[in-house]
């Protein structure tokens, strides 16, 4: 398996990929997807695939976004990350994980944001032990969890996330 950064060439794999990975919700977030990547207010933006015999069998998204009150931070949305149903539970999606956090790290990147599964995202570092509010009120707080990727406290930031205009409707939320 190969990690690359996206090209464009890659935007209809990366549709499938989203389509199987979500089943009845593939739709939704193939298109939030594809939108992200096309979102200028969403750049910087990380977009990998992984690779496999030829075929894109994953795609990780990172979206910058803002922190209203914390405006010196690099901060960054991991939003969707999709594995083909076939390459699930094989290490892909923990390689896209980590692969980004490390690019991210490199390029001088403070914090990252997710809402997900904590069993999941736990196992990368992120907690939920932050002061940073999501764009929406959210039915399982537990889930919007960080990850501080310059070694500085997580509880020591406050204020409002501000995400890309693709991501920044209720339903994403």
């Amino acid at each position: 398996m190969q990690i690359r950064e996206a090209r464009p060439s890659d935007l209809q794999a990366i549709k499938n990929v989203h389509l199987d990975a979500f089943g009845s919700e593939g739709a939704t977030v193939s298109e939030l997807a594809l939108a992200l990547i096309a979102d200028e207010s969403a750049r910087p933006l990380l977009a990998l695939v992984a690779e496999s015999g030829g075929a894109v069998i994953g795609c990780i998204i990172f979206s910058s976004v803002r922190i209203l009150g914390a405006n010196e931070l690099s901060a960054y949305l991991l939003a969707p990350l999709a594995v083909a149903t076939r390459m699930q539970r094989m290490g892909t999606g923990r390689q896209l994980i980590e692969h980004g956090l490390a690019v991210l790290r490199e390029r001088g990147a403070d914090l990252v944001f997710v809402l997900g599964d904590p069993r999941y995202y736990r196992r990368y570092g992120f907690s939920p032990g932050h002061k940073v509010r999501a764009p929406y009120d959210l039915p399982y707080p537990e889930a919007w969890m960080a990850l501080s990727l310059q070694d500085a406290a997580l509880e020591s930031f406050e204020g409002q996330l501000v995400c890309a205009r693709s991501l920044n409707s209720p339903d994403h939320w």
